[in-house]
């Protein structure tokens, strides 16, 4: 594994020398990722199942997840996180416009739905989320409730890579772009039908 993964080695070690503190210290790392908005947080979550073992690991991943999503929320709308040329852009404005009109199941199945998806950068949908006008309860729930069956996907195929050169994160990630293309073809075809 030497060379392989070195922030995964980095985080790894500063679990082990935190020992007692390894939770807090990897809550806090989780948190400083959603904060960031572009870190992947396969990093801590592979640390998270080397140190704590999978199941553990995925608890605190998915712990780790769901906490930094829902302070990521709160400072991104409280404005100390100002992105200008990101939010004039039309892919991100277009996200911002349609969460913006969509208010409670709307909005939720909105945000379960990209949290749902690995591809998606988890910290854009927060963003989205928080300058949009969808409220915090929704954001929390539909987040929180999305952030599982992902993160066990990401746990599944982080442990994957970290045991085994094996070719099944590769089909995943294959199943899961297929559904995301299935799904734009459906979307269009009704789009094209309502015309």
């Amino acid at each position: 594994m030497k060379g392989r993964f070195t922030i995964e080695d980095t985080l790894l070690h500063w679990l082990q020398q935190a020992d007692a503190f390894a939770v807090p210290i990897s809550l806090l790392i989780s948190i400083l990722i959603s904060l960031s908005g572009v870190l992947p947080s396969a990093f801590i979550t592979a640390a998270n199942l080397i140190y704590f073992g999978f199941w553990y690991g995925l608890l605190w991943s998915f712990l780790g997840e769901a906490l930094g999503a829902w302070v990521a929320f709160y400072v991104y709308r409280r404005g100390f996180y100002r992105v200008e040329s990101r939010s004039e852009s039309p892919r991100m404005l277009k996200w911002t416009k349609r969460l913006t009109h969509q208010t409670g199941w709307r909005a939720f199945w909105q945000i379960l739905f990209l949290r749902l998806l690995p591809f998606v950068p988890s910290g854009l949908v927060t963003f989205l989320s928080a300058t949009s006008g969808v409220s915090s309860v929704v954001f929390l729930l539909a987040s929180t409730i999305g952030k599982g069956p992902a993160l066990v996907l990401e746990a599944f195929t982080v442990n994957q890579l970290i045991t085994h050169d094996s070719i099944i994160p590769w089909v995943i990630v294959g199943i899961f772009l297929i559904f995301h293309l299935v799904y734009l073809l459906v979307k269009k075809r009704r789009s094209i039908d309502m015309n």
